[in-house]
């Protein structure tokens, strides 16, 4: 198959990959050229397994590959992520806090089996970071292994980029980093994001000002609500900061975000 940028109008872009528009009621993910062999059908397969459990996300139709990269075709899904619709509508903002909360929420009343262990990815994730003496890694894996697990259904990237907004009901995307496992690391990991995390590169400067005005608003109201609803305390998430921060080290971020990680391990190591 031939692929060609001009025939397939890219739509949106991300650090694992680029979306395109297949036809009106289709998209593409199309991963990075060095995306992990195997990464495409397995983020196919979790994608599966959110849909079955009835949560409101596209549905696969298959995998493809292209040029030597590998993709996904989606159900094409109409709306907006949560972050426009925040930057188009700050009067939500709270709302869409709550509802970021609830959806989460969700998730983690579902269980699951066949997706891989949280905590064998965590514990990948740390010995894989960037940045970390062999000590320190050491000790951030013994603390770890010291927390509770758990089988709920855990997204692993759940943030509002994640989440369109459309003219029914928001829609959960982008399942590549689910998991079974504990809820707990669930919310903080989307705590550390909403905190630190850094947008897309090709996130325009304006929605970077916008973001940064009502972030902290966003996530006080988030986390606010997300303890309540799932009866959980902001001590028991703060307990799994430091795993989270090394994991994350791992992954594609810029130097800011680095940084900030950096002051989380340290002001978080006993």
């Amino acid at each position: 198959m031939v692929f060609s940028m001009i025939n397939y109008p890219r739509i949106a872009e991300g650090g694992t990959a680029k979306i395109f528009a297949w036809d009106e009621d289709k998209i593409l993910k199309l991963y990075h050229e060095e995306a992990p062999p195997g990464e495409a059908e397995e983020e196919a397969i979790r994608a599966s397994i959110a849909y079955d459990a009835g949560l409101n996300t596209p549905t696969v139709i298959g995998t493809i590959t292209i040029e030597n990269r590998q993709g996904i075709i989606f159900e094409r899904v109409h709306g907006i992520t949560m972050v426009d619709a925040i930057i188009a509508n700050p009067q939500n903002l709270i709302p869409y806090a709550h509802l970021l909360a609830e959806l989460q929420s969700n998730v983690h009343r579902c269980t699951t089996s066949p997706l891989p262990l949280q905590h064998q990815r965590l514990q990948k994730q740390i010995q894989n970071a960037c940045g970390l003496p062999a000590k320190t890694k050491a000790v951030i894996l013994a603390g770890l292994d010291r927390l509770q697990d758990d089988t709920a259904l855990c997204h692993g990237d759940f943030h509002p980029e994640n989440i369109l907004i459309t003219a029914e009901e928001p829609v959960i995307i982008d399942w590549a980093d689910a998991t079974q496992g504990s809820p707990l690391v669930d919310v903080a990991r989307t705590s550390l994001i909403l905190r630190v995390g850094e947008l897309p590169p090709s996130v325009n400067e304006r929605r970077h000002q916008k973001v940064a005005e009502v972030r902290h608003l966003f996530y006080e109201a988030y986390l606010e609500h997300c303890t309540r609803i799932q009866s959980i305390s902001r001590e028991a998430i703060a307990r799994w900061e430091l795993p989270i921060a090394a994991a994350r080290l791992s992954e594609r971020a810029d130097t800011h975000e680095k940084t900030e990680l950096l002051k989380v391990i340290k002001a978080s190591l006993p």
